[in-house]
């Protein structure tokens, strides 16, 4: 074998195996979560902000009830379908100066489960929001 074939044998090789162990270090990453608009629905945002505003939402999956202030947001998010998935509620906080926060509710699950929640803009030093986005999303 010529020395210019060996050297593209070992080329190839090479990069066959680099390859090779590289995919399963893709294969075990973890999978993004969901983004708005797949298993998400958007139940309220601030536009203009008013001093409060109140959401009433529900799927064949779940539902959700709640209230959002600049300040503060509390309500109650429920599983309605047995399906082996969870309904959350998901607030995003948008402040001054690109501040941001985003909380989390309970997830609610199995079907019937109705789990409350309160949450604030900012963690543990609390922040007046200048508008807001509130997800149900199933988890």
């Amino acid at each position: 074998m010529s020395i210019l074939r060996k050297a593209a044998l070992g080329a190839a090789t090479s990069a066959l195996l680099l390859a090779g162990s590289a995919v399963p270090a893709l294969a075990a990453a973890p999978a993004p979560q969901a983004a708005p608009g797949d298993g998400w629905v958007l139940v309220a945002s601030s536009g203009d902000f008013t001093a409060q505003s109140t959401w009433d939402e529900s799927t064949s999956w779940g539902s959700s009830e709640g209230t959002i202030t600049t300040t503060a947001a509390s309500g109650w998010v429920k599983d309605l379908d047995d399906d082996g998935y969870c309904a959350q509620v998901v607030i995003k906080w948008y402040g001054t100066n690109g501040k941001t926060d985003t909380d989390y509710s309970p997830q609610a699950c199995p079907q019937g489960d109705e789990d409350d929640f309160s949450k604030k803009p900012g963690d543990s030093s609390y922040w007046t929001a200048t508008g807001y986005e509130v997800y149900m999303q199933r988890v």
